[in-house]
């Protein structure tokens, strides 16, 4: 909101736990992997390609009236 004044606009992506080569050795652990899908209510962890949508909105102008605000991909975690 700081910068709002200057046309500068600030706005997150607060995603789930996404498959990718770093997470990867975090879900070898299958009680870890177990814990993590117990709380997505998609049942699935994140790609990549799941937060692309939002990345692309928030880069347009269909978000030109947004800042200060987060955008959770996180398959219904914090729905609860």
């Amino acid at each position: 909101v700081e910068l709002a004044p200057q046309g500068i606009r600030v706005n997150s992506i607060a995603p789930t736990f996404i498959e990718t080569p770093m997470t990867a050795p975090y879900f070898e652990s299958k009680a870890f992997r177990d814990e993590v899908l117990s709380k997505i209510k998609l049942g699935r962890l994140g790609r990549v390609e799941d937060l692309m949508g939002a990345v692309v909105f928030l880069g347009s102008d269909a978000a030109a009236l947004m800042t200060g605000t987060s955008i959770r991909i996180d398959g219904g975690w914090t729905a609860e």
